[in-house]
């Protein structure tokens, strides 16, 4: 099925797009082509709201505002279906973004409803980028046993830029994400799920009527180019949701109270022995790596050498050098603790 079809109008892609839901048992609204939305469609716990326009630079900054809110408010997914922009005609199995909405084409919700692929390149400003999977890209690099500037010299990439990868779902371009996947002989990219948001907006304009709703302890928010008028959320917590809100908040304590104890127990024993640049030439900081290498040995703590300028080395005399720009980079102290143990072992293979 080809939807993509230029010489396609704006009906004819409401229709197609409405049939192919309707034949994938999604269960679907009526065609709202005055609205702010034009389909919603639910299957299980999916519910999409589709605004259908054939050049996706028509949509105006209100119109992707208003749309964006009636989604949050149903606890939806707002997606544009559109065929080209004003510069040119979208590609198959990307996502572009306008007022921070997806859009696809028709012919990728077909991929995604009929195949179940899901797009995996962003269009942005300044070209098409994916995004890594950094704890899995961490997971293959050390089951094959590469260092990280082993893995960077194969994908001839730098090692910062390995390291940035793992710290988190990076963006990079497909090429650089391809190159690291012929090395690995795994795919390390993440899909995008299009029919999943986790962005909250909702209605916000309260208004003072039907007085009677409002009494019964309704807010009534009004709606623009909908085929309603409001929407009216209750003000009053469900007893269910308010026992296991109460149920969460008790284990969330158990859990910090536990964390507490773990801290208290072990960070009596994370000592570093550290030593800085501060501007010294090599000869002074191999000096002083034999010194601290020797009470390193002794007393079993670990030790480092924190480095603010790039060298091409990785330790010194079997003490870990780690630059300022990684420290930077880490969110806790088994990173660190990590990185010291795998340079400690690449210079005792050395």
């Amino acid at each position: 099925m080809n939807l993509d079809n230029p010489a396609i109008n704006r009906e004819q892609i409401l229709q197609e797009i409405k049939n192919l839901l309707k034949s994938y048992d999604f269960k679907t609204s009526d065609i709202y082509d005055r609205s702010c939305f034009d389909l919603l469609a639910r299957k299980d716990d999916i519910l999409i709201i589709l605004k259908i326009l054939v050049n996706i630079d028509s949509l105006t900054s209100s119109q992707a505002e208003e749309l964006s809110k009636i989604a949050g408010t149903f606890l939806a997914s707002p997606i544009i279906i559109g065929l080209k922009s004003k510069h040119n005609f979208l590609e198959e199995d990307v996502v572009y973004e306008r007022h921070e909405i997806p859009v696809i084409t028709p012919q990728t919700l077909c991929n995604i409803v009929v195949n179940d692929i899901h797009p995996e390149i962003l269009a942005k400003r300044g070209g098409y980028y994916v995004k890594i999977d950094g704890p899995l890209l961490n997971e293959l690099r050390e089951s094959m046993n590469l260092s990280l500037k082993e893995l960077a010299d194969l994908s001839h990439v730098s090692r910062e830029t390995i390291y940035r990868y793992e710290q988190g779902n990076s963006q990079t371009y497909p090429e650089t994400a391809m190159m690291i996947e012929e090395v690995l002989q795994r795919p390390i990219t993440v899909s995008i799920n299009v029919l999943e948001t986790d962005k909250k907006n909702s209605l916000d304009r309260i208004i003072h009527e039907p007085i009677e709703l409002i009494k019964l302890g309704y807010d009534v928010k009004s709606s623009k180019k909908t085929p309603f008028d409001a929407i009216s959320e209750s003000t009053e917590k469900n007893n269910d949701i308010q026992k296991l809100q109460e149920k969460l908040e008790d284990k969330l304590d158990e859990i910090e109270k536990i964390r507490a104890e773990i801290n208290k127990k072990t960070n009596p024993n994370n000592i570093l022995i550290t030593n800085m640049e501060r501007g010294r030439n090599e000869k002074t900081l191999t000096n002083i790596a034999n010194k601290t290498e020797d009470i390193s040995s002794v007393t079993g703590y670990d030790a480092l050498f924190v480095l603010n300028k790039e060298h091409d080395i990785e330790s010194i005399n079997k003490i870990p050098a780690i630059y300022t720009w990684e420290l930077k980079d880490m969110s806790n102290i088994e990173d660190l603790l990590k990185l010291i143990r795998e340079r400690k072992e690449e210079a005792e293979e050395l």
